[in-house]
């Protein structure tokens, strides 16, 4: 009974989730159990705030986040946020069988055989993805480790701040994104499916591949959105902003049927973006993104054997160019789909265009993960 009323004493606090990309930031108030969407907001990232992963203009930055608390009437002030996949080194270690209260030492001394930075200039967290009690003894614990340099941790608790947030975690992005994937990676009929999720950020991308809810390769890729977009700007000699809006509207990542092309009313800017040429544009990318992915399940399949992929997700804002997902998914042998953060999420279509909402699905994988941590009990 004490515990009960303490409880209502001391409400857990929740937290919203907050994305801080290179190209968007975006946030996500979730509230309740089963969760429900309070509020989101999307706005562009100011220019030159952000370089390789890292912040460099807090001021700037800070005042937009505030602007999009305004925008969002929120009152919570706890957030959870991730730092940029260039910015975090993951690492999965093998320790020996030990107790759980002697694991970080060990962890700490494992981690710098791996991380390419002193130990002590790094913030580090890890996971087991063991209980100790179930391995027999003289086996080996799988870790896994999250490490990032403390000035990448210290300039991004710096904007939080100066926004009027509280952090309270911060998390690994694509591990946020899996979040959204509970129901998928353990389905109640008790299977363990092997799953690739992808993330396609705008600055970098993410492949994991999980059994169950266990990490089997987290694997950053520095092929994503911009590197198309490059491709278009220098294809078309456009300026980034017109070519991403060039890219949305007209590139494909398959070769264009005649069908395609006749279904464009071939007016002076349709016919300067002609599928077509886009493709050309593109597909250096696209060759080199496609290599890059399947070496990676290459790799894979050499450390754990020839274990096939039962389904696989994408998300982030750079799957959206059209036919990429399809391509993907014959070209890696992968049954691929778009991610859907909002399943489990209760929506109000009274409150929100739901048909808006959904469209963002894959930029709000990510976020929604991340807020998803925060309505559940926060580590």
């Amino acid at each position: 009974m004490r515990d009960f009323f303490g409880s209502l004493l001391r409400p857990r606090v929740e937290a919203l989730g907050l994305e801080i990309g290179s190209a968007n930031l975006k946030l996500v108030e979730l509230s309740g159990s089963p969760p429900s969407l309070r509020g989101l907001a999307i706005r562009p990232t100011p220019q030159g705030t952000i370089q390789d992963g890292v912040v460099v203009d807090p001021g700037a930055l800070a005042a937009e986040i505030r602007d999009m608390l305004s925008e969002l009437r929120t009152r919570k002030r706890y957030v959870v946020a991730a730092a940029s996949n260039l910015a975090v080194i993951t690492r999965t270690l093998q320790v020996p069988k030990m107790p759980v209260k002697q694991l970080e030492e060990a962890v700490r001394w494992e981690a710098e055989r791996y991380i390419p930075f002193p130990i002590d200039e790094v913030v580090l967290d890890y996971a087991s993805l063991d209980i100790p009690e179930n391995i027999p003894d003289g086996e080996q614990m799988d870790v896994v480790v999250g490490a990032a340099r403390h000035e990448t941790v210290s300039s991004l608790v710096e904007v939080l701040k100066a926004s009027g947030l509280e952090p309270v975690v911060i998390d690994i992005k694509p591990f946020a994104g899996l979040r959204t994937l509970a129901s998928k990676l353990h389905p109640e009929d008790g299977r363990e499916p092997i799953t690739l999720f992808l993330e396609i950020g705008a600055e970098s991308s993410a492949l994991v591949l999980t059994r169950g809810e266990r990490l089997l390769l987290n694997r950053v890729i520095n092929l994503s959105g911009k590197d198309f977009t490059a491709a278009i700007s220098r294809s078309f000699n456009l300026d980034p902003i017109a070519a991403e809006e060039a890219k949305k509207n007209y590139a494909l990542a398959t070769i264009p049927t005649e069908d395609e092309d006749l279904l464009l009313d071939f007016d002076a800017e349709r016919e300067r973006f002609n599928p077509a040429r886009m493709y050309d544009a593109i597909r250096p990318v696209l060759v080199e993104f496609t290599t890059e992915l399947r070496r990676s399940l290459e790799f894979f399949r050499v450390q754990v054997g020839d274990l096939g992929v039962d389904q696989g997700f994408v998300a982030g804002g750079g799957s959206k160019l059209k036919s990429l997902v399809p391509l993907l998914s014959d070209t890696l042998g992968v049954p691929l789909e778009i991610a859907d953060p909002w399943e489990g999420i209760q929506l109000d279509k009274g409150r929100f265009d739901l048909d808006y909402v959904k469209s963002l699905a894959p930029e709000f994988t990510v976020p929604v993960g991340l807020a998803l941590r925060g309505v559940n009990p926060l580590d």
